[in-house]
């Protein structure tokens, strides 16, 4: 949800060393055995401006989620319909094979208006996720509020992100497309427990995930002033549709990035570990001791339990002889194929327009 003014940003953040956004991270290794690779690259997006569904959108897409069910594809997706990473809806989207998309309809509006008066001036998707005990699908996003520059804000920056939940209206999985209501907020900034490196962006992401008998989710922050890291932290609560989460003290942050991740949609494994992955740190060169992720890659990180994560590594998701993107974003999470295959979507600037696309991989999860 970042990366609005990339090089502002990057330059804020060569301002402030990496000794003063220490937070004592538990240094773990990145030896998982799990190892993801590419098997099949398209060489085009599979939603780009020239497809015809995209109607009025403007500017492209940004994080979102893709399920299969019944063999249908559905993305839940983010559109930036004018301004990029500013004017924002939720869109459904569905395919038969994960190539060809028809946009379903809007799902969740942002309200007009920007302001920071405004709660829900910009509406980013964070997951669709089943609940078994009620038989709904529940819908996941981040809301925020515009900067007030009264007040020290900028004005095109995101404060105050708060996860809200919206329920589907249609009972059972066949209910997936809606519609959907809005129920409140799942996950508000700030609180008793809220830890040192949460910032004035408030939630930029929230993902739950159910671990046994219980749901966990990672949530993510950011300091605007002074810049520091978008790192992610883990909470734990007693349902889905708990509107009360409990950071685990050990997890806050998890050491999965140093400086950047947004974003992290969590998928269980079949030997019962879970994955997650994200939208990692493209910046460079602004902090000389932490490794730059690759341009054309995603992240991903495993955990044998749910809560403690290892360091994360790169997938290279754009090859160097089919790379058309400028600036590559956010995976929209790892739809299972069977035989240890999955399909993967992310979306990508593409580098002749202003204009973020969709695009698909396959890849082939291993283990060591």
């Amino acid at each position: 949800m970042i990366r609005k003014f990339g090089t502002a940003l990057a330059a804020l953040l060569a301002t402030t060393p990496l000794a003063a956004q220490n937070y004592d991270l538990d240094q773990r290794d990145d030896d998982f055995s799990e190892r993801l690779t590419v098997i099949e690259e398209p060489a085009e997006p599979v939603i780009g401006p020239e497809d015809v569904q995209r109607a009025d959108n403007r500017s492209g897409f940004e994080t979102g989620m893709t399920l299969k069910i019944d063999g249908t594809y559905h993305l839940f997706i983010s559109e930036m319909f004018e301004r990029p990473h500013l004017d924002m809806r939720i869109a459904h989207w569905t395919s038969p094979d994960a190539v060809s998309w028809t946009r379903q309809g809007t799902v969740v509006d942002s309200v007009p208006g920007r302001s920071a008066k405004n709660p829900k001036s910009e509406v980013w998707l964070q997951g669709v996720i089943f609940d078994d005990e009620a038989d709904r699908w529940n819908l996941f996003y981040i809301a925020y509020r515009g900067g007030n520059s009264e007040q020290g804000e900028g004005l095109n920056l995101d404060y105050e992100g708060t996860a809200r939940r919206a329920v589907s209206q249609t009972p059972g999985k066949a209910g997936i497309g809606g519609p959907y209501e809005d129920v409140g907020v799942a996950m508000a900034p700030g609180g008793p427990d809220a830890a040192i490196w949460e910032g004035q962006q408030g939630l930029d992401s929230f993902f739950p995930y159910k671990v046994g008998d219980q749901w966990v989710a990672l949530h993510g922050s950011h300091n605007h002033f002074p810049a520091s890291p978008w790192q992610v932290g883990v909470a734990t609560g007693s349902s889905l549709t708990s509107s009360e989460w409990t950071r685990v003290p050990s997890e806050q942050p998890s050491p999965m990035e140093g400086l950047f991740i947004e974003n992290p949609i969590v998928e269980k494994l079949p030997n019962g570990h879970y994955m997650a992955l994200y939208d990692a740190n493209h910046f460079a060169p602004v902090q000389p001791d932490m490794p730059v992720r690759p341009n054309n890659s995603v992240g991903y990180s495993v955990s044998e339990d749910g809560i403690r994560w290892h360091q994360g590594r790169s997938l290279v998701v754009q090859s160097d002889d089919n790379n058309w993107a400028s600036d590559l974003r956010t995976p929209l999470g790892l739809v299972a194929e069977g035989d240890g295959i999955y399909t993967l979507l992310y979306t990508a600037r593409m580098k002749d327009q202003p204009f973020w696309a969709i695009g698909r991989v396959k890849v082939k999860l291993t283990t060591d």
